[in-house]
């Protein structure tokens, strides 16, 4: 038997159900396997970073995440189990904060009732045995547990099936990094005694680093690093008593650990894939690159590179997208994997370095830092992931405005809201929901929009939208809108305030893709830019 499906997804983690997710609501079919057949009880990554929620909340309603998680308020930080900082993480207006901790197994269950509610099946307990390329398309053989083979044509495969990734064998792909030659330790556990009213301890000793997310009520994780003798030293989960050592030795002596929950030995490599793409065939989260945990980013990069190739596929699916746009996510997404893998893999070093004089500087540095407000708001925006970007991307348009400021082509753009002619509120990333690239005018020139934009938004409103806004006090009188002959999309008004996060300031122009980020902007009198992108990136 063969079936035919769009998109093959091998791997139900948090990568491989986001994808289906997004492609869910794009109107692309597709089939989620999974060799396991039952889903980790583990409650392995804690962190969903603002951007992260952010980006899911185009395909769901990502407040399911935030009733079950619990927001990243602040953090604290020690030395020898002294307070010499803190981090106040409550502050800003994203909607989705800095982020929430939540167990990834409760992470990957709202992700699996979405797909299910929508009528989706994640296939458990099916393997990937080989696939090829052929006319542009993958022929794939899979298994069942019982051995039953079946041939699945699918015009893209995704390997989101993690580290030892099966696609990335099967495609021959070298997996080249390095190991930390640390051994880390882990617990999740009751915490009672003198805790501090914090989301995150990060507590420092000349004998290493601890680190403690109170990620449930009465739950918190507890990690720390040990040299390690040797590579080939067996593994060995840690004793509760290991733990209390730990806490008694590195600040924490007040702190006592009971209930576990979870205790785990893991050790870290630092390993990125050359190339996302192959043909029909793309790699995703840990099967494309692994890296440290410092920062909880490895989950949420690969969250990410789904939503990245996810609209990529759908434009190509509907006949939209061209070949560059197709690649453009192989090159976008490595670039980002390649400085997360960097970052965090100095952080690490800093974090657990053995020399007193580093640990010294480090303190003193880290203590004087985040007294200062711009850093503590950068530190923010790079934890939460609003800071990625993609300026150097091969797709971005032109930025044709006379005054620019500090927006540019390939930023994320936030998400804001407006009123429309009904008075019902509306959002841009609700807009962008179901792979809709975005048109915003505003003010001045917005009873207009260039030719081709309008027809495409008649003939493949799935992937193209306009949106007309007049900020508050600017909105025109009933006789200019009478006078407008555009009835494509009505008159919004948007607030000052909302006006304010637009990237073009009180006029102006901007197209957003599908995953908020900015494509091209400039001036209402000249919107050549706007078509000149639709010219690079579609085929139509």
């Amino acid at each position: 038997m063969q079936e035919t499906v769009d998109v093959l997804i091998c791997g139900a983690g948090p990568v491989g159900l986001t994808l289906a997710s997004q492609l869910e609501s794009m109107g692309v079919s597709w089939r989620l396997i999974d060799k396991a057949v039952c889903p980790s009880d583990k409650s392995k990554a804690l962190v969903l970073w603002g951007r992260s929620l952010e980006l899911l909340n185009t395909s769901l309603d990502a407040g399911v995440f935030l009733a079950a998680g619990r927001p990243v308020r602040n953090a604290n930080f020690y030395w020898k189990g002294n307070a010499f900082a803190q981090l106040d993480f409550s502050e800003g207006e994203d909607k989705f904060g800095t982020g929430i901790l939540i167990p990834q197994n409760s992470t990957e269950q709202i992700l699996v009732d979405d797909l299910v509610q929508a009528g989706g099946e994640i296939e458990r307990g099916i393997e990937l045995v080989s696939f090829e390329q052929i006319h542009g398309k993958v022929r794939c053989m899979v298994s069942d547990q019982s051995g039953k083979h079946e041939t699945i044509m699918a015009r893209f495969m995704v390997g989101c099936d993690g580290a030892h990734s099966a696609v990335r064998h099967g495609l021959g792909l070298s997996f080249e990094g390095v190991k930390d030659g640390l051994r880390w330790v882990l617990a999740d556990v009751e915490l009672t005694g003198d805790v501090p009213d914090a989301d995150v301890l990060s507590m420092w000793s000349p004998l290493g680093i601890l680190l403690l997310f109170h990620f449930e009520k009465d739950t918190w994780r507890v990690v720390a690093e040990e040299p390690l003798a040797s590579e080939n030293a067996p593994r060995r989960d840690p004793t509760l008593q290991e733990i209390q050592q730990h806490l008694d030795r590195r600040g924490a002596r007040k702190l006592r650990v009971s209930n576990p929950k979870w205790l785990a030995e893991f050790r870290v490599s630092e390993r990125i894939v050359k190339d996302y793409q192959m043909g029909s065939v793309f790699l995703a989260g840990d099967a494309a690159h692994v890296h440290s945990p410092a920062g909880g980013q490895g989950m949420n990069t690969g969250i990410q590179d789904a939503c990245n190739l996810a609209w990529k596929l759908a434009w190509n699916l509907r006949g939209v997208g061209t070949p560059l746009l197709l690649e453009s996510y192989a090159a976008e997404r490595h670039r980002i994997g390649q400085h997360v893998v960097r970052t965090t893999s100095r952080i690490t070093r800093l974090a657990t370095t053995d020399s007193r004089l580093l640990q010294g500087i480090r303190n003193v540095v880290a203590g004087i830092a985040l007294r200062f407000e711009w850093i503590r708001r950068k530190v923010k925006a790079n934890l939460g992931e609003y800071a990625v970007n993609y300026r150097q991307s091969d797709i971005n348009g032109r930025d044709s405005r006379r005054h620019r400021n500090a927006f540019r082509c390939g930023d994320r753009v936030p998400d804001f809201t407006w009123f429309d002619g009904d008075g019902h509120k509306q959002s841009l990333y609700q807009r962008l929901s179901g792979g809709r690239a975005v048109l915003i005018i505003l003010n001045e020139g917005a009873h207009h929009a260039p030719e081709v934009w309008k027809e495409l938004t008649d003939r493949h409103g799935d992937s193209f939208n306009v949106v007309k806004l007049f900020s508050s006090g600017d909105f025109p009188d009933e006789s200019t809108r009478l006078e407008s002959d555009s009835e494509m999309v009505a008159y919004d008004v948007v607030p000052a305030d909302e006006a304010s996060k637009l990237p073009f300031g009180n006029g102006g122009w901007g197209v957003i893709r599908p995953d908020g980020y900015l494509a091209a902007l400039g001036d209402c009198d000249d919107m050549s830019a706007a078509t000149q992108w639709l010219l690079r990136v579609t085929s139509l």
